[in-house]
């Protein structure tokens, strides 16, 4: 059967049956939720349920009998409670140095300028210099006399056998069968809900993304991949989007698509790109000059929509830089150990994180500056571990949050109505968009009133901007909150992964990708029930944008990088 079939048989089906079609909506609303709970438990419950069993590559035997095992890739060696490796003497520095395996197996060492400086077999390091070590090799650090010594062939079939006893990645087939069919139901209702409003062509994009999804897990099912789960929950939210974007405005549900499709395939070219640590960080240089560039232009050739000049158009296209720039934000931001303590690496960060705020602030995008501000913190704190550093530069950034709302009007008039939108002031005027869309969304109950049926949809920036209201109106609160655990549980998953993360790399993009994309949901949401000024940021995968479904898509690269589960992560050569 073809979409132009389906949709005329149902749409007749509807016209003749009107009371059955009721009928069919009521039950689909509780189907809905029955393969929304299913979906998304499974996938959510296999990823925060996995032990990540760290690798043991080698040891580092301390002479008082201690012996540390080495269990990343990138180690720090010091007194500090915070290093990989911990030796509690008086006379080693806190961070003294650090231990890094390189791709080839061999060992790199590097005093970090210690207070007692370090000795390899006799021969005094210079601090910051790079040394090739190898296992048997006695390092004396601060007076205390070490060996790195390598695992056993014994210890490498132990390794392999606790790898073994990790539970396995749940199997993405029932999954599949389970968003198909949530698919195909999401199509039934559009045509319900929607009637001739809807055309064959914004309907095609739905079994599009189904037959994505299963290409995709059958591609890389067959050269070895297990873990699906990140997939399948962006898939499942992504065809929540497709669906609102639907309803809202039809004409552009299949420009949506190829965005998300686009989208897919960056995300599986910087999961194969990453694999190699050393390539990535070549590239950063070449991202920060690509990411001035875009926002530069931004700047000049914006164009202002809802108080922010932050989209461009091209050859009739609009995009939004910044959503590009922070996939670039955050691979420059994290950084190797090898290069985590290198001051210029770290000003050099600060002085891109100021620019991007600087384009932001200037471009009237003060959410889009927020999120990248959190963000710069916590990737500050992980590559730093200083709190008092974090202190002065929040106090410099309130400072810098009083000028903008200074002279940006729009922003402050946002900030105004924060907390007032049921008052007669601004009911009409600056909280028109948070009043219906809380009202509108009390109406659609737990299961919702169906896709199509809503009536926030007649609101401005309803399917970007206000998308929870959006979603809680046609799909109900239950949906709306599973998504909300969607964002949730990548995040918890990237922080749970920094235990057996190889590289400080994947485990600080990962942690970046986290806060931004659940900073990002919370100014969504809280701004559209008024928790929070409304600064007009996306819901990712979910809210109608063609930037921001390729960018939640390409994001969704950091994390898979961070999944050390055995052939989980396309991020990850397969492990013979």
């Amino acid at each position: 059967m073809t979409i132009d079939s389906l949709f005329t048989s149902v749409l007749t089906f509807v016209e003749n049956n009107p009371i059955f079609a009721k009928y069919i909506t009521t039950a689909s609303r509780w189907i809905f939720v029955i393969l929304a709970v299913y979906i998304l438990m499974r996938s959510i419950m296999s990823l925060l349920s996995t032990r990540v069993t760290p690798e043991v590559w080698g040891y580092l035997s301390v002479e008082d009998g201690v012996t540390l095992p080495i269990t990343h890739w990138e180690n720090i060696i010091g007194r500090s409670s915070s290093v990989d490796l911990r030796i509690e003497l008086d006379t080693i520095s806190n961070t003294q140095a650090l231990l890094i395996r390189r791709k080839d197996g061999k060992w790199m060492f590097k005093d970090l300028n210690s207070k007692n400086g370090t000795i390899i077999n006799g021969i005094q390091l210079i601090p910051r210099k790079k040394y090739i070590i190898n296992p048997g090799d006695e390092i004396t650090m601060g007076g205390a006399k070490c060996t790195l010594a390598a695992i056993s062939v014994e210890e490498e079939k132990n390794n392999d056998a606790m790898r073994s006893m990790d539970k396995k990645p749940v199997s993405p087939w029932p999954l599949m069968v389970a968003i198909t069919a949530f698919q195909f139901l999401t199509m039934i209702q559009l045509i319900i809900g929607m009637g001739t409003k809807l055309t064959p062509g914004a309907l095609l994009s739905i079994p599009l993304l189904s037959a994505t999804m299963w290409i995709y897990v059958i591609l890389f099912r067959a050269m070895g991949s297990k873990g699906f789960e990140m997939e399948m929950i962006a898939f499942f939210m992504s065809t929540i989007g497709l669906a609102v974007t639907t309803s809202a405005n039809p004409a552009l549900t299949m420009k949506q698509y190829i965005a998300t499709l686009v989208g897919i395939f960056i995300f599986i070219f910087m999961c194969i790109y990453m694999r190699d640590l050393k390539r990535t960080e070549k590239i950063k240089p070449v991202l920060a000059v690509l990411a001035i560039g875009l926002l530069l232009f931004n700047v000049i050739f914006g164009t202002t929509k809802f108080g922010a000049a932050n989209w461009v158009t091209v050859g009739g296209i609009s995009i939004q830089p910044s959503e590009i720039v922070k996939l670039a934000f955050i691979c420059i931001g994290a950084a190797t150990m090898e290069n985590l303590f290198n001051k210029k690496n770290l000003y050099g960060f600060m002085l891109f994180s100021l620019f991007c705020l600087a384009c932001l602030a200037k471009m009237g995008d003060f959410g889009g500056a927020l999120i990248f501000f959190v963000t710069y913190l916590v990737i500050s704190f992980l590559r730093s571990g200083d709190f008092s550093r974090l202190i002065l530069t929040i106090g410099a950034a309130g400072i810098m949050g009083i000028l903008v709302l200074r002279f940006k009007p729009y922003i402050l008039s946002r900030f105004n109505a924060w907390g007032h939108v049921w008052e007669p002031d601004f009911i009409n005027g600056m909280g028109y968009q948070q009043t219906r869309t809380m009202s509108y969304a009390s109406g659609g109950g737990l299961l919702g009133l169906g896709a199509g049926n809503g009536s926030l949809k007649t609101v401005a920036a309803s399917n970007t901007d206000l998308v929870f209201g959006f979603v809680t109106e046609e799909w109900g609160h239950i949906i709306s909150i599973l998504l909300v655990l969607c964002i949730i549980t990548l995040s918890l998953f990237a922080v749970n992964s920094i235990v057996a993360g190889r590289s400080a790399f994947y485990t600080i993009a990962a942690c970046g990708a986290a806060t931004m994309m659940i900073f990002q949901t919370m100014l969504n949401i809280f701004g559209a029930v008024d928790l929070f000024p409304l600064t007009g940021v996306t819901f990712p995968f979910v809210s109608t944008g063609g930037t921001s479904a390729m960018c939640s898509w390409a994001m969704l690269a950091y994390f898979k990088a961070a999944d050390m589960r055995k052939d989980a992560s396309l991020a990850i050569k397969r492990r013979p």
